[in-house]
């Protein structure tokens, strides 16, 4: 019997099929917890659940100055990120000025050295302006970390972020 190789192709795409399946199967054996609230050695899973469930309770000087904290940091990053457009909005006006001047030249060969240096420095424009945004960004969520956990006595070290408002819903830019 001769297999040929259309029905080799297809087995192949079977077997990593099923072997993918298989991966897929074992991988919540492998995930982890997200640690926001230990729990001992020896504790049933219900009541893991329950201490993970169990919302901190904040009075109302932790709320202040949680607030305060967020107030500080949403503010720091607004700033931030103004700064960033303002930088790229002032790289786009110098590559067209540039870019103006470039098309003055006379010759083919001049106006295209000139065009890429151009280009060349609206790139490290751009590029400066966002590593600044991006030690902004990460030195204020240091510093809000750093606020959050003052804001919280000793015994509460394991309330997660999130339930202190830390979203970093930012760092997509």
């Amino acid at each position: 019997m001769v297999i040929k190789v259309k029905e080799i192709i297809y087995m192949k795409r079977i077997i990593t099929t099923m072997t993918m399946v298989a991966l897929l199967g074992v991988g919540p054996v492998f995930a982890q917890d997200n640690g926001a609230i230990a729990a001992p050695t020896g504790v049933k899973m219900e009541e893991k659940r329950e201490l993970r469930k169990a919302a901190p309770q904040f009075d109302a000087t932790q709320i202040a100055c949680i607030k305060a904290a967020i107030t500080k940091r949403e503010d720091a990053l607004a700033g931030g990120f103004t700064t960033l457009s303002s930088a790229i909005s002032t790289a786009y006006g110098a590559r067209k000025a540039a870019l103006l001047v470039a098309w003055d030249k006379p010759t083919t060969a001049e106006r295209r050295v000139a065009v890429r240096a151009a280009d060349r420095a609206f790139d490290q424009s751009t590029k400066a302006a966002r590593k600044t945004w991006g030690e902004t960004r990460r030195a204020t969520w240091k510093t809000f970390e750093t606020d959050r956990k003052a804001c919280l006595p000793a015994t509460t070290t394991s309330v997660s972020a999130s339930d202190t408002g830390s979203s970093k819903s930012d760092t997509a830019l």
